[in-house]
Order: C-alpha cells, then structure tokens, then sequence
C-alpha cells in the first residue's frame, strides 16, 4: 500500500509540474514583445526585415479566386506587403504562346479580380515568371519541346536559341500588359539543371569565347534587362543559385548586378548550417548588389509528397534567417526584404505538396514572428488567438498541430480534416492498427471541402495522391485488413 501511494503522489507531482510548465509557456512575460502583439501595433517599422512578400505557387492546386480574395484579407490583417504570384500555367497567355497555359487557367478578367482584390488590402503584385529552369510547363508542349536543353529532363529552356529568348519575352510582355501597375517582377532563374548540354550552346561558348558561368550570366542579365528597359518594371528579382558561387568580376562583367536584385533562399531548419549556402555568398553579394532579400518557407519544403504541415519546422527556419543575419552583419545591411514562399510542388511534374489551406496556421505563425519576433509559444498563442481557434485549457501550450482546433480561417475545414482525421487514420496504419473510419469516407468529405476552395481537376488530384499513398502503407502494414 505504501508503495502505491508513493507511485500515485509521484504521478501527482509530475502532473501538477507539467501543469506549471504549461502555465509558464503560456502567460507572456513583461519583456515579451507579445504585448506589442496584444496592442495592435504596427511592426512595419520596427520588424528586422521591413519589406515582407508571400509567395503563392500555382502549379499545384491553384485556388480560385473567391478564395484568393479571402486570402488576401488575411494577410493585410497580418501586415504582409504584397504577393510574389508564381502563374505557370494559369496565366491567360495568349497568340502563339496561348497553347502553354492549362485548360482550367484564370481568364484576364479572373487577373483583373485578384489585382483589385490585392490593392483594396493594400498589397502589391509580383508577378513571378520563369525564364530559365523549372520550365516545365512550357516545355511539356511538342510545339515547345525543340527549346529544351535536354530532351528527357525538360526542365531548363535552351538559352542559346533565340526563338527560346522570344518566348521568353513574350511571356514578360504579357505579364506586364495584365499587371500594368506592378513595379516589380520576379523572373525566377532557379534550378536550371542543364546549362550547356546542347549542341546550340556548344557552338555558341565556341564563337563567342564564353565558358558556362559566363553564358548563365548573360542570360539572367539579358532577361533582366528586357524586364527592366522593354517591360518597364523598375525592380527585377532572381533568385541566387545559379550564381551564389561565381566571383564579384564575373558578376559584374555580365552585368547582373546592373539588372536585377539577388533573392538568397533556403529552406532547411536551420539555414546557418556550415556548408549550407557556399562559402563567402554573403560578401560577395553584398560587395557585388546594392540591395538583397532572402527567401524562407511557410510550406511545400517538407518532403515532394508530405501532405501534413509541421509549423514548428518551418518556424525555425524563420528563425535561422534572423540568425544569419546576425552572423552577417555587413551583408544584413543590405536586406530589404523577405520573401516568405509556399511551394505546392517541387517541380511541374511532381506530386503535391501541402495545400495551402493546411497551411495557414503555419503561414501566421511565421509572420508573429517576422512581425514581433515572439518566442516559439507566444507565436503560436498569438496565431491562435488571431484564428479564434478553441482555447481549451488543457491544450494550452502544447505546440502541435493536433492541438489547433475550431479556428476561423479561409480552409479552416480543410485543415482540420487533413491534419486530424486524415492523419489520425494514416498514423494509426503506420503503427499497424486499424484505422477508426473509412479512408473513402474522410476523403469524399475532404473532396467535399476543397471543392469552392480549388477546381475540380486538383480536387480529384488531391484524392487520387492521397488513396494512392494510404494503399502503399496499406502494403508496408499488410498483416492488418484494410479497415
């Protein structure tokens, strides 16, 4: 009996510790930034980086514009300045490049809807259009299949063919006929996996004595140009890793930095990782650029197939950021700017990433903390708060998904069956045990939500990906029966 009660008043004493410890985490503290929070204060003058963009990649689950509109609501609310749209396909090209947008695209007036939207939640547009690798989506097209540098991997568009440059440009001119009061443009020239592999290039680096570097170089700088001197946008972004290794001379004899501003992006947790960006990237870019922003993640960085969304992963790499800022004084300088991105895809042909809708609570929680820079727990509290989700004392504290519940959001449904009844049943398969409802069951009512929120196509998408990845766990837990 006596060493029950002792089992039974140390079950009490680690309980009442876990409730203090939930207590602490929760109450902010007098020199918490949580209190700027609390006051509704405008962090634009005050947060580390002043200038922050949210990133919307549309070719994955694309949201139609009603929910675009909602969307933006939420982020003038956070105080987010403007969106980095990366189109695609779902850009209402036309003439003869009118064969690369996909059937269910936005029409201009669609455009026209999301640039009014935009303005009344006083964010600014960014158009984003790729100009040298992840054009897939162009590619794919026989019609447009001659211009990539290789025939298999249709990922990098051969620029040293100038029926390549024309497209190119069209797709530019197009995009600035749309966005005619847009001041920035982003032209990607990420990722570009296949730089001087065909012949046209070879013959090219022969005549005009250049080696790869160089011939990479010239076409950011030339895209670049035509964007800034032909389209009229005063700013043009790229992002960095097709140059992050290359010497300020060579920079600065093709003219980079003349033409466009370095966006520095990594998504890992912790981008102060030795070795993670090259050595000395931030001096050179810094000695070679006036001006630079750097690239985090909301989302879509967490695994090509990963349906869930883990707010705390994508949190520290926010963190990181702040960090390496930190360890770059002279550089840190020079930042403008975040861009906080949200992949749906790691490239055109790829599975889906986490939707947007699951990731929100993520997005929010990261924007605490780029507004205010509040701990891990202030930001969540903060999140939930904002979300008016339920505030049950017992779950107070506990940062995990599965503790978010009853928020109002644009998609609050679709989070909640995702990361609650879809992944309750898929984390019951992975520990073999049967599932507690029918896989068809949640996703039809999965289907059901998503479907005013995404097109018809990507719903089904969505539903085929899932039952497709359930079945292959079905495969690795086959002693169980299907439940």
């Amino acid at each position: 009996m006596i060493i029950r009660n002792k089992q039974l008043w140390f079950v009490i004493a680690i309980f009442a510790a876990f409730l203090l410890l939930v207590f602490v985490l929760t109450v902010p503290n007098q020199g918490s930034n949580y209190a700027f929070f609390e006051g509704g204060i405008d962090p634009r003058e005050s947060r580390r980086f002043k200038n922050v963009i949210v990133h919307l990649d549309l070719k994955g689950a694309p949201p139609r514009v009603e929910y675009l509109i909602e969307f933006f609501k939420l982020l003038s609310r956070n105080y987010v300045d403007g969106v980095l749209i990366e189109y695609e396909d779902m850009f209402p090209y036309r003439d003869e490049i009118e064969l690369i947008r996909r059937e269910n695209h936005y029409s201009e007036e669609d455009i026209q809807r999301i640039l009014i939207a935009a303005e009344q939640n006083h964010l600014e547009v960014i158009p984003l259009i790729q100009t040298f690798g992840h054009l897939e989506f162009l590619l794919k097209k026989p019609q447009f299949m001659h211009l990539s540098e290789d025939l298999i991997d249709l990922n990098t568009i051969c620029i040293s063919d100038e029926k390549s440059i024309r497209v190119v440009e069209q797709m530019i001119l197009q995009i600035r006929r749309l966005h005619p009061n847009s001041t920035r443009i982003h032209i990607g020239s990420d990722e570009a996996y296949h730089v001087a592999e065909d012949t046209r290039c070879h013959k090219r680096m022969e005549e005009e004595k250049l080696g790869k570097s160089e011939l990479k170089l010239k076409h950011i700088a030339r895209i670049g140009k035509f964007a800034k001197e032909t389209a009229r946008f005063e700013v043009v972004f790229a992002w960095n890793d097709m140059f992050d290794k290359e010497t300020e001379e060579t920079i600065r004899d093709a003219k980079l930095n003349e033409y466009i501003v370095p966006v520095v992006w990594g998504y890992r947790i912790d981008v102060t990782e030795t070795g993670y960006f090259p050595d000395g990237l931030f001096t050179r870019i810094s000695n070679s650029f006036d001006r630079f922003y750097i690239a985090s993640a909301f989302k879509g960085a967490d695994g090509a197939r990963q349906p869930f969304s883990n707010i705390s992963r994508y949190l520290e790499n926010q963190k990181s950021y702040v960090k390496l800022m930190d360890l770059h004084p002279k550089a840190s300088g020079k930042v403008e700017g975040i861009f906080v991105t949200g992949w749906s895809r790691f490239n055109h042909f790829n599975a889906l990433c986490e939707l947007l809708p699951v990731s929100i609570p993520s997005l929010i929680v990261d924007l605490f903390y780029l507004n205010y820079q509040l701990s891990s727990n202030h930001a969540w509290k903060a999140m939930k708060d904002s979300l008016e989700c339920d505030n049950q004392k017992h779950l107070r504290g506990i940062l995990s998904e599965w503790a978010i519940h009853g928020c109002k959001f644009p998609g609050a449904d679709v989070y909640e069956i995702i990361q609650h009844d879809w992944k309750r049943h898929v984390d019951r398969r992975l520990f073999g045990k049967k599932g507690l409802s029918s896989p068809l069951e949640i996703l039809n009512k999965l289907k059901e939500a998503l479907s005013p929120i995404l097109f018809k196509t990507d719903v089904e998408e969505i539903f085929n990906q899932y039952l497709t990845d359930y079945h292959s766990i079905l495969q690795k837990t086959s002693s169980l029966p299907p439940s």
